[in-house]
């Protein structure tokens, strides 16, 4: 009963074709067809209704009324059918008449209409035509009709099916033209095309044609339905095709520039074109000067290598960067979270700058007629890493990755890196898809082996998928992604190549690479000694160039744990978004991101043997473990809910989006770090106490429960 529902909205403009009306009687035969239909669908061949009684009520009224709600008087209509199911029928024969294509139809096409036995469903038999006319079409077989001839068997629940087949001729591609392309040259087009002028008009590989198409992103979106015209000869039995395409906006130049309290100032320059001279390359140049980062890359991809399906890029960079871990929060947060991070302690936060280059070639291979690519990527990087903080010089200078010992293990980084991967996509547009799938899993290998200094492999498996939604124009997406990082040879994983998560890119409702999970590693400090009664214990002090004296506190060194915010060496991030189109290029996307950072593997988070040495040297009652010890509570999973507004723009080729998002799994607590000092270390309680306050007091770390954010780009 879908146009007589009772829900409706029968007097509003906007939503009168997104519910259902109220009472309709023009409509009332539509609906005794369709449950008529509903029967026969499950084989109830002769199943009709036989009357069909309405009835006009009163409603509303009455002596109570609740306020706020309507009850106001009115009339209704209460419908009635009589229906007649009959018997549930079943296929007694199936017979094929003038099929030349197949020699044995009887068995090709058991599984489509069903073999003796089986219930008779109308249903099933629509859907049989419809794979029919696909199968004929894929042997070029266009005109393929086919006509049921039912006949219920006297006396019997059994119906007798034949099925005429008028095949028609087999068509061939006598010519292919393009239209509308002022940009892109033919041949980009041509290449992309699974037939050719001569091969017979394969429907489901001209199919696949227009989706390769859409996948490029050169177009406005092709349907196949419209986006061709294709004229019969049945004189030649040929088929003349023209493709009409409309150009997307290809070029983006960006010109940036700003000053800003948090981020300080910069300047950049950057163009980039997926069409280059509209023979389907990329290329990409960027440069950037500023506070935070200098960087100049330049990428190109030329997609069909001497016009072979090779496809073989390469990208080279120079970049400085500023890490400042309180500012890039606050950055890419658009809010000032440095007091937040402060709360930590800013020799606690993970300061550095970074001094990198190198160089990335790559090349992919297509499987035949499919939509897989093999491919093989060589990178070589240079970096060197200086500290700025006690965190960052406890995490970096003295980890073991590298098998160096002191703090000069982080310059001259190189690696060397070689990444096979396999590739499988079908998603139909890269901007905006509404269906397909893909797969793309890789495997990173670094080592001294390949001429770098760096010993490490990461594997990751990156997967999503999109299909048509609820209703005719939305859209269902997931996404899920998996990430693993080791060393191997007697070295740990470079602690920069770590993994970090949260963000518009993964978890919405948190901030950018603000999961972690958060741990402490063995250290040392220095704190003042007290005399008993409270007051600073000072000693005599003569300035050995002066010979001026002067009283200074007594200090002692002991042993403690420094927080750091290692990164994860797995990181499991999953997406789902369902997409209804408003109007033009306004989206609205409901979300739910979940995910979670943990460190698996904690002896690849040791301190080099010379440092931990000297310390249990220094503190032999502390008796430090070679590890990192996490602090509980912070690989918990994470969780994020919400909904985003996207607006499509064609001049940059990605939506703009401002989301709202709900957190319900969230990390608040206050972080206690280990004590690694007892009573005995120390002259008194009154030193003891505050060395507890220095380096044994808790840390609070709350993250929000919501966020609103704008930002350009998709999660997936």
């Amino acid at each position: 009963m879908k146009d007589l529902h009772p829900i409706g909205i029968p007097h509003s403009i906007v939503l009168e074709n997104m519910f259902a009306k109220t009472y309709d009687s023009t409509k009332l035969e539509d609906d005794e067809s369709r449950l008529e239909l509903f029967y026969r669908d499950n084989g109830y061949f002769k199943a009709h209704v036989t009357s069909a009684d309405t009835k006009i009520v009163e409603t509303g009224g009455g002596r109570f009324r609740l306020p706020l709600l309507t009850n106001k008087p009115g009339k209704g209509v209460d419908v009635h059918l009589a229906l007649e199911e009959d018997k549930l029928y079943y296929l007694n024969t199936v017979n094929y008449v003038g099929v030349k294509a197949f020699r044995t139809p009887e068995t090709l096409f058991a599984s489509t209409f069903g073999k003796p036995g089986d219930v008779f469903s109308t249903a099933k038999l629509r859907k049989g035509f419809e794979d029919l006319r696909k199968l004929y079409g894929n042997f070029g077989y266009i005109n393929f009709v086919a006509e049921p001839d039912i006949e219920p068997v006297p006396g019997t629940n059994k119906i007798d099916l034949t099925l005429t087949f008028d095949e028609g001729k087999q068509f061939f591609v006598r010519r292919i033209d393009f239209s509308g392309n002022t940009t892109t040259r033919d041949k980009v087009i041509r290449r992309e095309l699974l037939i050719d002028e001569g091969d017979i008009f394969n429907t489901r590989l001209w199919e696949l044609s227009i989706l390769r198409l859409n996948q490029l992103g050169y177009f406005e979106a092709l349907k196949q339905e419209e986006s061709a015209d294709i004229k019969t000869d049945t004189k030649t039995d040929t088929v003349d095709i023209t493709l009409k395409v409309k150009e997307r906006a290809k070029n983006s130049i960006q010109l940036q520039g700003g000053v800003s309290g948090i981020s300080g100032s910069f300047i950049g320059l950057s163009y980039s074109t997926n069409n280059f001279l509209g023979l389907g390359e990329t290329l990409s140049i960027s440069s950037q000067i500023g506070t935070r980062m200098d960087n100049v890359t330049f990428g190109f991809t030329e997609p069909y290598f001497l016009d072979r399906p090779l496809a073989v890029g390469f990208t080279v960079f120079l970049t400085r960067f500023n890490y400042d871990q309180a500012r890039e929060a606050s950055i890419l947060a658009g809010a000032n979270l440095i007091p937040l991070y402060n709360q930590l302690g800013s020799n606690n936060l993970l300061n550095y700058t970074s001094d990198s280059k190198g160089f990335t070639v790559y090349g992919s291979y297509p499987l035949k007629r499919s939509f897989a690519r093999l491919g093989l990527s060589y990178g070589f990087t240079t970096q060197s890493i200086r500290t700025l903080t006690t965190a960052a010089d406890v995490y970096y200078q003295y980890l073991n990755f590298l098998n160096f010992n002191g703090p000069n293990s982080l310059s001259g980084i190189r690696s060397s890196t070689l990444i096979p991967s396999y590739t499988y996509n079908s998603v139909n547009n890269p901007i905006n898809p509404t269906g397909g799938k893909s797969l793309s899993i890789s495997t990173q290998f670094s080592g001294s082996f390949l001429g770098g200094n760096v010993n490490q492999i990461e594997p990751v498996i990156d997967a999503r998928y999109f299909r048509k939604g609820f209703g005719k124009t939305h859209v269902i997406g997931m996404h899920l992604s998996a990430r693993f990082l080791t060393g191997y040879g007697g070295k740990d994983a470079a602690p920069f190549n770590r993994f970090y998560i949260g963000g518009e890119n993964d978890i919405r409702g948190f901030d950018i690479w603000g999961v972690s999970p958060i741990a402490y590693v063995p250290s040392s400090g220095t704190v003042n000694v007290y005399n008993t009664d409270g007051s600073p214990r000072q000693q005599l002090y003569i300035d050995p160039s002066t010979g001026a004296k002067s009283l200074v506190n007594v200090t002692q060194s002991v042993p403690s744990y420094q927080l750091v915010f290692p990164g994860g060496d797995m990181a499991v991030t999953s997406n789902f978004e369902y997409r209804i189109p408003i109007f033009g290029p306004l989206t609205m996307a409901f979300f739910f991101d979940a995910g979670q950072d943990r460190i698996l593997n904690t002896s690849q988070l040791q301190l080099n043997p010379g440092r931990i040495a000297q310390l249990n040297a220094e503190f032999p009652e502390a008796s430090f473990q070679n590890k990192a010890v996490v602090a509980a509570g912070t690989q918990a999973i994470r969780t994020s809910t919400g909904i985003e507004f996207q607006v499509l723009m064609p001049v940059v080729n990605a939506p703009f989006r401002v989301y709202w998002a709900y957190n319900p799994n969230v990390v608040r607590e206050y972080l206690q770090p280990p004590i690694a000092a007892d009573r005995s270390y120390f002259p008194n309680s009154a030193t003891y106490n505050n060395a507890l306050a220095v380096f044994g007091q808790q840390q609070p770390f709350f993250e929000r429960h919501s966020m609103f954010r704008f930002t350009v780009g998709r999660t997936f």
